[in-house]
């Protein structure tokens, strides 16, 4: 075996290990277990011994191994979650050296299914909103780069970058099967504020775009006017709200439970960590009603997931998409690194959020319906044509009012 075929078996070796160390293969669990678990990744090792040097060997030309090596560690980790990345060493260092994108973005929240990279969720006044880019969109290449070969991570970072600058999107839309060219000009992303409005019937609404920094504090404000306005129900809409921070998740949880585990995380070589509600004022009280769809994803996933485990009140909609993980950071000895997930959140329940999102306990539009009722668009979202809110309304009509509002 040559050189190169060894510089590749031992970066792929590398990875490997790491991932081992970490606690992506071992358990901690008997000895026979660990020596059989041992036997097994060896006799992988060797599987990709052998391939690469068939390949090195009988290929119809001389294969670029660091390509080669690459997507064989790219694969690997994508086999494992969307998140999970792998940095060349010139990657890991601009990581390294920031770590957020930005500081301008697009307003896509993305994530990967079976190679593909679809929209989950956009942004309100976003350019991707303002180009039409709608969720369940497919994101395939971004300028001569194909989305099928990149992670959720280096896909968020190509599309930041600074203001003002452009993005090149081939986006596959639902009703064509060829990719549509879309230019966007990247933006500063600004706070989206939260809406909030009362209803008829006494019923306050508000909606969260994002779990930007300070939303709980001012979701406690609206509350707190609305309830001074009379309001006798709470309906929190977090459908199409996505990404943001997990604090400020717990935080508005917070603002609805007094007491009790709002989430957890944990993972093979992570230690179960609870996180409880803590409450920095006061609570409302009010029958509360949380709207959700597929494009709920990652915080809101929380405070959706504690208000059902704590029976604080109802979730009305479609199950979320499942966005709940720990990521931390795993130098390679070569100056590459990886990012990878070590832990997930999970639901007082013990179901990983990543694995199973939340599923409403008001099924909306309910199961006899499925695929013939028409799907609550955006732009109804709070208005008299939303049926998902006027669903929860009827929910909310048939809970008994608490004496008084917090």
């Amino acid at each position: 075996m040559n050189s190169r075929i060894r510089l590749v078996l031992v970066t792929i070796s590398a990875a490997l290990v790491s991932y081992i160390v970490v606690g992506g293969v071992l358990s901690r669990g008997d000895t026979a277990s660990d020596t059989k678990t041992n036997d097994q990744t060896y006799r992988d090792l060797g599987v990709y011994q052998e391939v690469l040097s068939r390949i090195s060997s009988q290929y119809v030309t001389e294969p670029n191994l660091h390509k080669v090596t690459d997507g064989a560690i790219r694969g690997m980790l994508e086999a494992l979650d969307p998140y999970s990345t792998y940095f060349t060493p010139q990657e890991f260092k601009d990581y390294m050296a920031h770590p957020d994108p930005g500081p301008a973005s697009v307003g896509i929240y993305l994530s990967k299914r079976y190679g593909y990279a679809p929209v989950v969720a956009v942004l309100p006044g976003s350019p991707a909103d303002k180009a039409g880019i709608k969720t369940g969109d497919l994101i395939d290449r971004i300028g001569d780069d194909s989305t099928r070969e990149l992670s959720v991570v280096q896909i968020d970072r190509m599309l930041a970058g600074d203001p003002g600058s452009t993005v090149i999107l081939w986006v596959v839309r639902e009703a064509r099967g060829e990719p549509q060219k879309v230019v966007l000009n990247r933006e500063t992303m600004s706070h989206i504020p939260v809406v909030a409005k009362m209803l008829p019937d006494d019923t306050a609404y508000i909606r969260v775009a994002r779990f930007d920094s300070g939303t709980a504090a001012e979701i406690g404000s609206k509350l707190k006017s609305l309830g001074a306005q009379g309001a006798k129900n709470v309906v929190l809409d977090l459908r199409n709200c996505a990404g943001g921070e997990v604090s400020e998740a717990i935080s508005t949880a917070s603002l609805f439970i007094d007491h009790g585990l709002i989430t957890y995380t944990a993972g093979q070589r992570s230690p179960r960590q609870d996180i409880e509600a803590s409450p920095q004022g006061a609570v409302s009280t009010l029958p509360l009603a949380v709207l959700i769809n597929r494009s709920t994803a990652g915080p809101p996933e929380i405070v959706a997931d504690a208000v059902l485990s704590n029976k604080r009140g109802d979730v009305v909609g479609g199950q979320s998409f499942g966005v709940g993980v720990v990521e931390k950071v795993v130098p390679v000895g070569d100056g590459s690194g990886l990012l990878l997930a070590v832990a997930k959140y999970y639901g007082a329940d013990g179901k990983a959020i990543q694995d199973n999102g939340v599923k409403p306990d008001v099924p909306f539009p309910p199961p006899e319906e499925a695929g013939i009722a028409e799907e609550v668009t955006p732009e109804q979202f709070g208005t008299q044509d939303d049926t998902q809110l006027q669903k929860a309304i009827d929910v909310l009509k048939q809970k008994v009012a608490p004496a008084k509002a917090a």
